[in-house]
């Protein structure tokens, strides 16, 4: 296992996985993300060091963002406070405790660095919102966004 920032040559994978894990939620009929995935988007957050990619011998199987957040939907969040979003694992390596050890990873760093970090998923994926209170993510509530709600937690 290993988590490393993504470089641009990295790009097509990381595309590549963010769209096999969105077909994935939307044959499961889970909304949470739009298909496809939007170039500019992943180029941009690799640039400012927010893509990180996890690997099996030399192999990107996942990959999340962490980024600075200054607002969270209508919660209140301390300054300088962080956001995990778009974990996404190739459909043949999840369930193989790729999401925990990201979520640790995760925590380490929001320790590490004193902040606040936050992630939050579609209210209705009771699977994930019990995977993340499985690992001791503090769950804060049902938001909504435009016709939906999404459930925050922080770590």
């Amino acid at each position: 296992m290993n988590i490393k920032l993504a470089e641009k040559n990295d790009i097509a994978t990381i595309l590549d996985i963010l769209n096999k894990a969105t077909l994935k939620l939307l044959s499961k009929d889970i909304k949470q993300w739009t298909y496809p995935w939007p170039i500019s988007e992943v180029e941009d957050q690799i640039a400012q060091g927010q893509v990180f990619k996890y690997e099996i011998e030399n192999d990107i199987v996942g990959t999340f963002i962490i980024k600075p957040i200054l607002q969270l939907n209508n919660l209140s969040i301390r300054e300088n406070s962080l956001y995990v979003g778009r974990i996404a694992i190739i459909p043949e390596y999840q369930g193989k405790n790729i999401g925990a050890s990201i979520i640790d990873y995760c925590q380490s760093i929001s320790v590490e660095q004193n902040r606040d970090m936050y992630l939050d998923c579609w209210a209705g994926n009771n699977k994930l919102k019990d995977f993340y209170n499985g690992c001791g993510l503090n769950y804060l509530g049902d938001f909504p966004v435009d016709d939906y709600f999404v459930s925050i937690f922080q770590f």
